[in-house]
């Protein structure tokens, strides 16, 4: 490529055709085809590629003219290095060489994302180092057309939100003035149906599964029975069904449903319908619908949403409080009361005699009443286990939940100290006895007497430790399962003397224990039996023959408790462990169902207006 070839694009040249990729009104997807092929058609280059680099690899994002073709290397370390020099320097080149007949040029394209790495290659045939130098600087003018088309897109936008905000106020405008639902509401039709040239506009609310025509603009009185209302309300509801703006014909990528938006612009004959969902938190509960002879956008569609959520709030209100007619209702009322009270209205008089009757069933009628209090399944022998002496963990032989039986081994303590001071003790012992005997023979009174004091505290500390280590191996006094002390992550650690190391609970000789709160206590007495399920079988439920009534009151965080005491009918099952619990229900007699119903309430009202 040389400046006196007729075909050279110059700098003027290519500004102005870069200026209008950056005026481009298309999406992303068409503009970067448009730009590769701007770029190569500008500098005369056999092809071109825009690459973007992905977890460290470079991928394609658009090409000219074949995707498939490309006369220049794109892989390889020597392409890495020159991809990292344009990455750094803004431009990078390498000739042609024997193996390749193109030249390669990279630039570095700005995307207004830091974190995006996007270059732009370009090959170039020959691809001399003149032809390269001349398309570098030509390119170099494109580096910013990216970021300032994104701009551009930007900026358009903001555009078309201002003007759609500024559209919503007007017609919040427009609509503020009046004050009845039906009012607002053919306001605001009439409103849209003006700003967008449509032929008609229509809002349905939700009444029930079902969307009903409120308001058509153009018009105050429509048969809602007609079948042009029917059709628009299957469409309406086609769009609050989906929660999505529809448009017939069909956008771009849209996938939504449109079979019955399509029905009825064929049978009605409009060339396009647009319904947008009115939404209250988040929920459609109404649909616009507009109707004209030119297609609808998609900018059309965002500019109806913004109307649609200013003005959804309102008729909401209005629908909701716009009680014009109250009068008549009252007066309704009142006939109503006339009737009722003469000798008509007899499916009203059916209605009150079976209230009355069931008043006088919950009055009259007793029915069996339970007590709910919580329970705790008890032993009668629970033991605890602590430590005999400050030492160390040695081994632990069970954990919570496992039987063991009586002389069972549970947990040992480390006796290797023990076993120096044992050693140590008896050497002591016999020293001072070697010297007792030295004395006596000596005749020295006093230096025996000391001698054998000393020999019989060192007998002393040896049965001490003898005593400690035969309690350093802790067995099972009696058939049981052990409910607490999982020590086998502490295996090696030290203890204290008198450290609760373990229980262990026999399996024989459990008991219900049921806490009744003290506001049922009186209701139950003089109760001999329940029932009670287990919060790990709430399938199954048991007797209970109830034995004890304290007479003291526990204090918990709840309030007052009494506790029962009651032995399960019939044998233990094999899985029964202390420590569960569930729902205990205490037999308290028979009791009206109003009377249940109303106690709790009487006794709140007795406790805080007695006098």
């Amino acid at each position: 490529m040389n400046r006196n070839n007729p075909q050279y694009t110059s700098a003027s040249e290519m500004i102005g055709r870069l200026e209008a990729c950056r005026m481009f009104e298309g999406n992303v997807k068409a503009f970067w085809p448009l730009f590769v092929q701007t770029c190569s058609e500008c500098v005369q280059a056999a092809g071109g590629r825009v690459i973007v680099r992905t977890q460290g690899e470079w991928r394609l994002a658009a090409a000219w003219p074949d995707p498939r073709e490309f006369p220049a290397p794109m892989q390889g370390s020597a392409f890495e290095a020159l991809a990292e020099q344009a990455l750094r320097e803004g431009i990078a080149a390498a000739p042609a060489s024997a193996a390749h007949h193109a030249g390669l040029v990279l630039v570095a394209l700005a995307t207004g994302n830091e974190m995006d790495e996007c270059l732009l290659a370009v090959a170039l045939v020959p691809g001399q180092r003149d032809d390269l130098a001349i398309a570098g600087g030509l390119l170099r003018l494109s580096a910013d057309t990216p970021l300032l088309y994104q701009r551009q897109k930007q900026l358009e936008r903001a555009r078309r939100d201002l003007a759609n905000f500024a559209q919503a106020l007007e017609v919040l405008a427009a609509t503020n003035v009046h004050t009845r639902f039906l009012a607002v509401a053919m306001s605001l039709v009439n409103e849209l149906a003006s700003r967008h040239q449509c032929s008609r506009v229509s809002l349905g609310w939700s009444d029930g599964t079902y969307i009903r025509v409120k308001a058509v603009s153009g018009t105050d009185n429509f048969e809602k029975r007609m079948a042009v209302v029917q059709r628009l309300e299957a469409a309406m509801e086609e769009a609050r069904d989906q929660d999505d703006e529809i448009v017939w014909p069909v956008l771009p990528d849209s996938e939504v449903i449109v079979r019955d938006h399509q029905a009825y612009a064929e049978l009605e004959r409009v060339v396009s319908v647009m319904s947008v969902p009115v939404r209250i938190d988040g929920e459609p509960c109404a649909v616009l619908t507009l109707e004209r002879a030119t297609a609808f956008s998609e900018n059309d569609a965002l500019a109806l949403r913004v109307v649609a959520d200013q003005v959804a709030r309102r008729l909401d209100d209005l629908r909701k409080n716009d009680r014009w007619f109250g009068a008549r209702w009252a007066a309704v009322w009142r006939e109503w009361f006339a009737d009722f009270l003469g000798p008509k209205q007899t499916w009203y008089k059916v209605g009150a005699i079976a209230a009355f009757l069931f008043l006088a069933f919950a009055t009259f009628v007793p029915l069996p009443y339970r007590v709910n209090a919580s329970f705790i399944v008890r032993a009668e022998a629970l033991l605890h286990l602590p430590a005999p002496f400050e030492g160390y963990l040695a081994d632990v032989r069970v954990r919570p939940g496992d039987l063991v039986k009586a002389g069972d081994v549970l947990l040992q303590l480390d006796t290797s100290d023990l076993l120096v001071e044992q050693a140590s003790a008896m050497a002591e012992r016999q020293r001072l006895a070697a010297e007792a005997e030295k004395a006596e023979a000596e005749r020295r009174l006093a230096d025996f007497r000391a001698a054998r004091a000393g020999e019989a505290q060192a007998a002393a500390r040896v049965n001490l430790i003898r005593y400690r280590l035969d309690r350093a191996v802790m067995v099972a006094p009696f058939d049981g399962v052990v409910v607490e002390g999982d020590l086998r992550e502490r295996i090696g650690a030290p203890v204290r003397a008198g450290d609760i190391l373990m229980r262990v609970s026999q399996l024989k000789g459990l008991y219900v224990e049921m806490r009744v709160q003290e506001r049922d206590v009186d209701l139950v007495a003089d109760s001999k039996t329940a029932q009670i399920a287990f919060t790990t079988r709430p399938e199954d439920t048991f007797d209970v023959s109830i034995e004890l009534l304290e007479p003291t009151a526990m204090i918990e965080k709840d309030g007052n408790v009494f506790v029962m005491r009651g032995q399960l009918s019939g044998a233990g099952a094999e899985w029964l462990r202390p420590g569960m619990t569930g729902v205990a229900k205490i037999e308290s007699g028979h009791r009206s169902l109003l009377w249940i119903s109303t106690h709790r309430l009487i006794d709140f009202i007795r406790l805080k207006f007695w006098w």
